[in-house]
This record gives C-alpha cells, structure tokens and sequence, in this order.
C-alpha cells in the first residue's frame, strides 16, 4: 500500500522520501534504512513525526498568504570538495605553460628533426620564444636535471647504425661530395689571415661566434673557455633553424651587420650549414628545390661567399665551422653539398680559415650528438670548443706574451 503522496502541511511523508512522486514507483526497502552505525529494531519503520495544524490568523495579516523563501544554491567557493572552474582552469593553464618552459628544448629539438617547410617554421616561431624565456628563468635545468637522473640525457631514442663511409649518393640523384675527407684545400695565396695583436685583461680580444643551431652547445662552451683565459670578451648569437638559404625565417646577413657593428669582433667563428640543405630561391624568384640541382649550388655559394666578404676585416680572424658527418645517409649525403659550396668559397678568400670539426666530432654516438644524430651534446660542444680555442692558441698568445 503506497503512502499517501503530496507536500502539503498534512502530508505524512516528508518531501524526499520514497513516494512523494507519483510517477517514481515506491521504493519500500529505502523506508527501513538507516545511517551507518545506528540500529532499529528488526520490523519496525521510523516515526514520522506529525505535523498540528497551524490556527489562522486573524485581521490583515489573514488576506496575506507568506511568501515561500526561495531555496539558496551552495556557494561554490564554500561547497566542501569543490572548487571553482575559474581557479581549476587558471591551474591547469598555469600548469601546461611551465611544462612548456620546461621542456622548450626538447620540443624544439624535437621539431627541428622534421623536415623543412613551412608548417615546421611556423612551429619553430613558437617554439623558439618559449625557449628564451626557459633560458632567461633556467627552467630548462630543470629538464636537463632530470634526465641526467634518469639516465637518458640525449639519448631518447634507440642507437642507430652508423652509415658506411662509402654511402655518399641520393637514390636516382649523381653522385654527392662525402664531408671532411672530400673538402678541397685552399691553394697556397700570399696572403693569409689577420695578423691579432696581444690581449691583455685590461684589452680582452673580442670574440663573436655564432650561427645555427649548431652554434648552441658550441658556442656556449667556448664562451665558457674563452672567458676562463682572462684575455678573451666573448659574444654568442644562436638562431636556432636559421641559415642562409631562408633569408625569410632569418635574415642573417642583415643581423650580422648589427651584431659586427656593435661587438666590432676580431675573432669570429661562424657556424653555417645545418638547416641549410633545403629548397633554394633563386634572384629571379626560380625556386630550386633539389640540392642536388647545379642551380641550387651557384645560388649557395653567391650567399656563402656574400658573408664572407662581410666578415673581412684587416685586423680580424674568420673561423668557419663546417658540418661534422651526419647519422642519416640521405640528410648526410646532403649536407656533403652543403660542405662542398662552402670549401669552394672559402678557397678563394685566404682571410678565412675553415675548420672541420670531423675529427672531433665526427662519430654520433651519444658522447658527443644528441639523439637526432644531428647537434652536438654539452661534451661535443666542449670538445670542439676546445679544438677551435687552441688553433687561435696557435696565432695569438692567449697568455698575454707574445707568440713567436
């Protein structure tokens, strides 16, 4: 038998309660119930409480009926277990934008392994900002800090097998200049390189080195040593995916201007090549987008022998950085290209001294590469550091003597 439903003043059942809903079958065992810890005795149901009839009032106050009070919801910001979705939302953003500045050089090594194009720029336009500001707070420590506890600092991914030397060709594509061994010599010239003066701690030389983005790890550690002589003032510009074919993402030769203009260096050791085996734009607006087209390789070179007669000084040494072997054979194959266009131009201008880092830091093992087989660790970074400090050793007394 149903309890009589309804919410009046004489219903018997509280609103609520199994019953009070006539569309709701009753739900008789929830009637015998009780909270955890309490007990009833076995068959009998709980009292319910009756409530007496009110008496009505009398005079003026009759005709008014009182106004039922309106039910007030929870406050959010009081309701146990709860928080407000403002606060949670500013939480997990919070969050996402530190794991950003965490992890910024992981995410831009991460896109610079992909192939060249425009969606892989636009993406390093983001990237590369975030990666300022994880630099300028040293967030990106803290990532460097926990993969060295983990074991894998720049080694994420599985080995892969090192290419024969002999492997020098494109599929379907002529045969491609290996780097290193291949590069030609420069023909002997009457003149040769700057000639430096002797620095002294009150007269530091000017170093400036810079370039892509295998400048990074490079170019910090030999500001490091550099510095640690007392007699060198040190000046690092990295602009990671940069090079010379993509004078729309970067326009080096325009912040090379600036950048000599205002460090005016005597030193410079630049770093070009890596970002630089893509498609090509002719002068005339001609794309090129095989390397290994003859056209791409007179265009490279024009723009390579352009910034080496704009580093040419009479009182400054040039250092060019080639680009050591690279773990891909296609990508190494291009990138042989690449060294080739180089070599050719610095041949013909004797203020610039190449340096191959091949015997260095030829091997991509984890050691001295990162994990893309491409950039060099912090320990390749100090070994090529070390290997260009001590050829500018050899023309200059890093001392403060002279060097006979």
């Amino acid at each position: 038998m149903s309890t009589p439903t309804g919410t009046g003043p004489h219903s018997r059942t509280p609103p609520g309660w199994p019953g009070d809903d006539p569309t709701v079958p009753d739900q008789l065992g929830d009637l015998g119930r009780t909270r955890p810890g309490r007990s009833r005795p076995a068959g009998r149901h709980p009292r319910v409480r009756e409530e007496r009839p009110q008496p009505k009032p009398v005079g003026p106050e009759a005709t008014q009926e009182p106004s039922p009070r309106p039910a007030r919801a929870p406050d959010p910001d009081t309701a146990e277990g709860t928080a407000p979705a403002g606060r949670v939302l500013v939480v997990m953003v919070a969050a996402l934008v530190l794991a950003m500045l965490v992890n910024a050089d992981a995410l831009v090594a991460r896109t610079e392994r992909r192939d060249p194009g425009p969606a892989r720029d636009r993406e390093l336009a983001v990237w590369h900002p975030i990666q300022d500001v994880s630099h300028a707070l040293q967030l990106h420590r803290v990532r460097q800090f926990a993969d060295w506890v983990a074991g894998n600092d720049d080694d994420d991914r599985p080995p892969v097998p090192e290419p024969a030397p002999e492997t020098a060709s494109l599929p379907g594509r002529r045969e491609l200049p290996r780097p290193g061994g291949d590069l030609p010599d420069t023909p002997p010239t009457t003149e040769g390189p700057a000639a430096l003066r002797t620095p002294t701690t009150a007269r530091p030389l000017r170093l400036w080195v810079g370039g892509d983005s295998m400048s990074e790890a490079f170019g910090r550690e030999l500001a490091t040593q550099a510095k640690a002589t007392g007699v060198i003032d040190p000046t690092v510009h990295t602009e990671m995916a940069s090079g010379l074919t993509r004078p729309d993402y970067f326009d080096w030769p325009a912040a090379l201007a600036a950048d000599l203009e205002s460090a005016d260096p005597e030193v410079v050791v630049a770093v070009f090549g890596v970002n630089d085996a893509q498609g090509i734009v002719l002068p005339d607006g001609t794309p090129v987008p095989e390397v290994s087209d003859p056209r791409w390789t007179v265009e490279y070179q024009r723009r390579v022998g352009a910034v080496m007669d704009q580093l040419r000084a009479d009182d400054r040494l040039v250092l060019w950085v080639t680009q050591p072997p690279m773990r891909d054979p296609e990508f190494n194959a291009r990138i042989a290209v690449v060294n080739q266009a180089i070599a050719a131009e610095a041949a013909t201008r004797p203020w610039i001294v190449l340096v191959d880092p091949t015997p260095v830091v030829g091997a991509t093992t984890p050691d001295v590469r990162r994990s893309d087989g491409i950039h060099l660790t912090e320990d390749g970074g100090a070994l090529l550091a070390t290997d260009v400090l001590g050829r500018l050793g050899e023309r200059v007394n890093l001392t403060g003597g002279a060097v006979n």
